[in-house]
């Protein structure tokens, strides 16, 4: 999805709830006789105004609090009739200042693979051997360290290594959660998915291609989950991939990587240039999760 595929849904999101609620509003006038009459009085009061009548102010104010006084009656809330944005900081228009705001950054990835439910709060650390509890409590110390601070940390990146069922994802998906909770623009998606935007965008040829693209570079916080189980593609993987965290990294962007891979296994798959941004600058966090299996 593009941003302006997406700037659309967020839009049109955003007049469905309020076509519900005059729905709904429309509903109540007909099944409620006394609000009926109290709106009636209303609008007629109103327009006696626009035609410059005379009307003593105070006369709209007891009518609103009739109308609210039935409503209660009825059951029905503010939020009900006035739904509350989506989001507050571009109150569903899908831009800020004239940029795509972080939702519509969000919406940009169809990936959809991040834990919503995964929280450090219902961290359940007991699933791990008992002698490696402390230092992986340690690591979830350090991830939630890494997000209160966010986004002004001292390192941008987190390498998060350990083998198949390790919760390298969980976690991932944790502090994913915990930004997006607080505002930031996050998208996390697989490494399958990250070589499928890159060669789509190494094959298109028009306006189209940004679309792959500019989102991972634009969000707050790009997840790359599994870091190294995709395939090798001549000419894009290692190239964009450089790109992408190379773009991140100068415009002070944050990354979160989780992969199988130790450190010599990533300089030999993609090169000196990947490992040395990753490594070479001591902008990395690296933590090693439990080797054992935890979905056994």
């Amino acid at each position: 999805m593009d941003y302006k595929k997406a700037i659309q849904k967020i839009t049109q999101q955003r007049r469905a709830k309020e076509a519900a609620a005059e729905v709904l509003y429309l509903e109540l006038l007909r099944s409620s006789p006394s609000l009926y009459e109290v709106e009636k009085a209303i609008r007629n009061t109103k327009m006696d105004i626009r035609k410059g009548k005379i009307v003593d102010s105070s006369v709209i104010s007891a009518l609103e609090e009739q109308r609210e006084k039935i409503l209660n009656e009825l059951g029905v809330t503010h939020e009900m009739l006035a739904p509350p944005y989506s989001c507050t900081l571009c109150k569903d228009t899908g831009l800020v200042g004239g940029k795509p705001c972080s939702c519509a950054i969000a919406l940009c990835t169809s990936d959809g693979m991040n834990n919503v439910n995964a929280n450090f709060e219902n961290a359940d650390l007991s699933v791990f051997p008992q002698n490696e509890q402390e230092r992986i409590s340690q690591i979830y110390s350090t991830c939630k360290i890494f997000c209160q601070k966010f986004p002004t940390t001292k390192r941008l990146n987190i390498m998060l290594v350990g083998k198949c069922g390790t919760g390298k994802t969980y976690l991932a998906s944790c502090i994913a959660n915990e930004l997006a909770k607080k505002g930031h623009s996050v998208i996390m998606l697989s490494s399958f998915a990250l070589s499928h935007r890159m060669l789509k965008y190494h094959t298109t040829f028009d306006s189209e291609r940004f679309s792959y693209i500019d989102p991972l570079l634009d969000c707050d916080l790009l997840v790359i989950d599994d870091l190294g189980s995709e395939n090798i593609l001549k000419n894009i993987t290692v190239e964009y991939l450089f790109h992408i965290i190379n773009e991140r990294m100068t415009a002070n962007k944050h990354t979160v990587f989780t992969t199988n891979l130790d450190n010599d296994l990533i300089l030999s798959r993609y090169g000196e240039r990947i490992y040395s941004r990753l490594f070479g600058t001591k902008q990395t966090i690296g933590l090693s999760l439990s080797d054992t299996d935890l979905r056994k």
